[in-house]
């Protein structure tokens, strides 16, 4: 039994929204909808975030993943395409290192296939030590602004009431995952499926020549940028990504 809670709405080939950090899977709600009337749309709370059962502590993206096959395999999806924004991207990722059998695409939603650089290991600590000071409210509420190009988004406000949601447990579990995390070039340029990378312009986090890099590596990788956009592309430029993802969807 799968200790995952996941939202399904829609009908059709599945969908499966792997949401970021420190968010759930809530965050999809009005994105999702966009494609409900051609697909069964799955948003999952991956462990610890939501209404999904934590995992021990010290936990690593290798555990996490294995949730999320689990998952899968309990609600018996094949041919599915995996979605991940940011964190549920490197989740994605490791799901695919380990059963690349049991999907057709893969979305990488403001995500990377690389490893942590020694400066951005550095700033997460600095998350753990701040966090476990000043607790999980203090970061979450002034995480969340700079992942949006504009600062007075309408956006900005939703994506802080879910992320208050989150504990400092799950916090720092994930913070120090994405660090020791393993580069995954490998398992994206063997991943043999059609891929779309989609980046925005003003994400600091994920820099747009590292994706052209990325998908210039990959055997069937697309590449595309969303202007006037950070890191919150399914608030900052909903339409535009909807579109585009349709788009990838329909393609052989």
């Amino acid at each position: 039994m799968s200790i995952l809670f996941s939202r399904q709405r829609g009908k059709g080939k599945a969908l499966i929204f792997i949401h970021g950090f420190p968010m759930h899977q809530a965050i999809w709600d009005d994105f999702g909808e966009k494609f409900i009337e051609k697909y069964t749309v799955i948003s999952i709370d991956l462990p610890g975030f939501g209404k999904s059962q934590a995992l021990p502590e010290n936990f690593s993206l290798d555990d996490v993943a294995d949730e999320v096959i689990a998952f899968v395999l309990a609600h018996k999806l094949s041919d599915s395409v995996l979605v991940g924004h940011s964190l549920g991207g490197y989740v994605a990722l490791y799901v695919l290192e380990k059963r690349p059998d049991l999907f057709s695409k893969l979305i990488l939603f403001h995500s990377t296939a690389y490893a942590d650089t020694n400066e951005r290991k550095a700033s997460r600590n600095k998350v753990i030590d701040f966090v476990k000071k000043n607790g999980a409210i203090a970061f979450t509420s002034s995480f969340i602004e700079p992942l949006f190009a504009d600062p007075q988004h309408e956006g900005i406000e939703r994506v802080r009431q879910i992320a208050a949601t989150t504990s400092a447990e799950t916090v720092i579990g994930y913070t120090k995952a994405m660090r020791d995390r393993r580069e995954q070039l490998k398992t994206l340029i063997s991943f043999e499926k059609p891929t779309l990378l989609l980046g925005g312009e003003k994400d600091q986090g994920i820099p747009v020549e590292s994706l052209k890099e990325q998908a210039n590596s990959s055997q069937k990788a697309q590449i595309h940028i969303l202007q006037n956009v950070a890191h919150m592309g399914m608030f900052e430029s909903a339409g535009e990504a909807v579109t585009r993802i349709k788009e990838f969807l329909e393609e052989n």
